[in-house]
């Protein structure tokens, strides 16, 4: 049988401290980007695991870019996005 570690619990609660801040204030977004042409139309290649494809220029790979953005950021990225489309 084997033995497991038991599980630390994180100083700051032993401290009685409040949880750390997170770099953006509110809520937060991940979106994923080609790492070879910076599009957003990534998406999981079914039936291969750990895969993703780029629909605009066809890359394969395992590890798409993220990028983290606020609430506000994620909404001007939204209407940007929108008007590039039309």
């Amino acid at each position: 049988m084997v033995k497991r570690s038991k599980i630390k619990t994180p100083d700051w609660i032993l401290k009685g401290e409040s949880a750390p801040k997170s770099k953006t204030k509110g809520k937060t977004f991940k979106i994923r980007l080609c790492p070879k042409c910076n599009s957003d139309k990534v998406s999981v290649v079914i039936g291969e695991v750990g895969l993703w494809e780029c629909k605009n220029c066809k890359w394969k790979g395992p590890n798409p870019k993220e990028k983290e953005l606020s609430e506000d950021e994620f909404m001007e990225y939204l209407d940007n996005k929108e008007e590039n489309e039309k």
